[in-house]
């Protein structure tokens, strides 16, 4: 870049050799010289296509190191992101972590392209050409040096005021980013309650406010450009009228003006650039600062420091879930969600949570794979404290199925083995068979090899839990947690994978191994065949023990078993009683 400046540079005193020598003949008597025309030209050809050739190879090398740059603070981002704990992920909102990863990005990977181009071109051409201009005569440089700080000026000014507005323009896009996301993922809920209309007006409030904010930052660069060429045209105004004395006095001859012409131009121009080059840097930089904030984010939950081998082995021998005295609240809200909850799950044993809605059954079981930390108080897998564990052998320990059923945009197969890259096409079969998936999955056009739409649109709610409850099997767990994931399923394909699970179950202990199973149940049909039923209410625990003890001794399960089987329990409560 620097070598195509130069020749840049050069080509003005090749021009002026040609007019004053090679035409006017000054330093020849007045007598044209053809011979220094033609080689003088050809020799301006030659280095012209060096420059050129100079100039394509330096803007290969930028757009080489701003693409891989663009493309290493994606990857970089991107993995930060997957490393989020949930409380991180919830601050930034899913919105503001696209646009920072688009929209930021390349505005970065811009002011990368520009630092290593524009400002090697602007301010060689400011410094190299304002020596050159100096050497032909020093009036010329003295009008330079007055049309400089006026640009400056401008520059400064220009920028300043449009600083702030950098900023408010990417939170602007977030809104923007943010609408399109929740829109696009509830198209059918928008589609079906008729709200078309609705969300056009609000996506056109946050594009319109875009809109009106990139105007208000375009207008402000828009003075830029012909504030500028009002200081270079004066600039050259000064030179020709400057350099008509020294022609009048036969200091210098016509080809030295244009060639200080040509310097002037040069030179204002790289200083353009370079006041084009701030701008993009005031842009840059505030995104850059935005993607400081994914970067330099520590996950809230990091990795335990892995417990000897011996403590371990003495700490497995124990129970397989404990919770003691645990309070939580998620952050940013004042109110507790848990109040001191307590129980423990034997290795083996199938545990049921049940409860009104908001009673703090999925949060729960949230801080099993710490989702979330605990404020107070210890949960306990295997003996030892969550917090103990490394994420990855912690979480590799449970499979977990969650009240909204996530798919991907794979093949069946490859969803249900997601989980398990290792698994083999027998395995997959089973797992799908005993999720009372396989029948579905072999009716559809490709059986397993069937693409799933974006977050599996293209399959029913019913379908897509079993496919998520295949692919929690197949994963082999120690401790199976099901957060009402056979709410979609009829009660005939509910019992159905029920009764897979306890035969799944049974073979397992057979081979010596247990498995621990937490089931958050709406349906007391679903919850009152596991061996222990924890009720919950408002945070508390409210009571825990089998069916038939919760039956004589828990209002609220009682009230909750009313409401579901009507007379039945009653009536089986009061023969029993009798």
């Amino acid at each position: 870049m620097i070598a195509e400046v130069l020749i840049d540079l050069y080509q003005p005193r090749m021009m002026a050799a040609i007019v004053n020598e090679g035409i006017l003949g000054i330093g020849h008597g007045g007598l044209p010289d053809p011979e220094l025309v033609l080689w003088t030209g050809l020799a301006m050809v030659l280095i012209v296509l060096v420059g050129g050739f100079c100039g394509v190879m330096g803007g290969v090398c930028v757009n080489f190191c701003a693409q891989n740059f663009g493309n290493d603070i994606r990857k970089d981002c991107f993995r930060r992101i997957l490393h989020f704990s949930m409380e991180q992920i919830d601050f930034f909102h899913t919105g503001s972590l696209i646009t920072r990863i688009t929209s930021d990005t390349t505005q970065v990977q811009t002011m990368v392209s520009a630092a290593l181009r524009g400002v090697v071109r602007s301010l060689t051409f400011l410094m190299a050409g304002t020596a050159a201009l100096l050497s032909l005569d020093i009036h010329f440089g003295l009008i330079a040096a007055l049309a400089v700080p006026v640009i400056l000026l401008e520059v400064s000014v220009i920028v300043w005021k449009s600083n702030p507005l950098f900023l408010l323009l990417q939170q602007k896009l977030d809104v923007l980013n943010g609408i399109m996301q929740e829109d696009i993922s509830g198209a059918r809920v928008i589609k079906g309650f008729s709200q078309e209309k609705r969300e056009q007006k609000r996506f056109g409030r946050a594009n319109d406010d875009l809109a009106e904010t990139q105007l208000r930052v375009l207008i402000l660069i828009a003075w830029l450009q012909p504030l500028v060429n009002i200081v270079l045209n004066l600039a050259l105004v000064g030179v020709i009228y400057v350099g008509s004395f020294d022609v009048r006095t036969g200091m210098i001859g016509p080809g030295t003006i244009m060639a200080a012409l040509t310097y002037v131009v040069q030179i204002l121009n790289g200083l353009l650039m370079f006041a084009m080059i701030l701008q993009l840097f005031a842009r840059g930089l505030t995104s850059k600062r935005r993607l400081q904030e994914i970067l330099a984010a520590e996950p809230v939950i990091e990795d335990g420091v892995c417990p000897l081998a011996h403590e371990r082995i003495e700490a497995e021998a124990d129970k397989a879930v404990e919770f003691s005295h645990v309070f939580f609240g998620y952050p940013g809200q004042g109110e507790a969600v848990l109040h001191d909850i307590s129980f423990s799950i034997r290795k083996g044993e199938t545990l049921a949570i049940v409860g009104a809605t908001g009673a703090g059954k999925s949060t729960l079981i949230k801080l099993l794979p710490r989702f979330y930390d605990a404020a107070s108080g210890q949960v306990r897998v295997d003996g030892l404290d969550v917090r103990a564990y490394p994420l990855r052998e912690l979480r590799r320990k449970m499979a977990i199925v969650l009240q909204k059923t996530e798919l991907f945009s794979l093949t069946i197969r490859e969803n249900i083995a997601w989980g398990c890259g290792g698994a083999s096409e027998a395995e997959i079969r089973e797992a799908a068979r005993m999720a009372q998936a396989e029948n579905f999955i072999l009716s559809q056009p490709d059986g397993y090899d069937t693409e799933v739409a974006e977050g599996g649109m293209s399959l029913s709610g019913g379908q897509r839990q079993r496919l998520a409850l295949a692919r929690a099997i197949l994963c082999r767990p120690e401790l199976l947690i099901l957060d009402d994931s056979t709410s979609a399923l009829d009660l005939r394909t509910e019992a159905a994978f029920y009764r897979e699970l306890a035969a799944y179950t049974e073979r397992l202990r057979a081979e010596g191994r247990e498995l621990t199973k937490i089931i958050v149940a709406q349906r007391i049909a679903t919850a009152r065949h596991a061996d222990r039923i924890a009720v919950l209410d408002r945070g508390r625990l409210a009571a825990c023990g089998t069916h038939e003890e919760l039956l004589q001794a828990s209002p609220l399960y009682r009230e909750i078993c009313a409401s579901q089987l009507g007379g039945d329990e009653k009536d089986k409560k009061g023969g029993e009683r009798s």
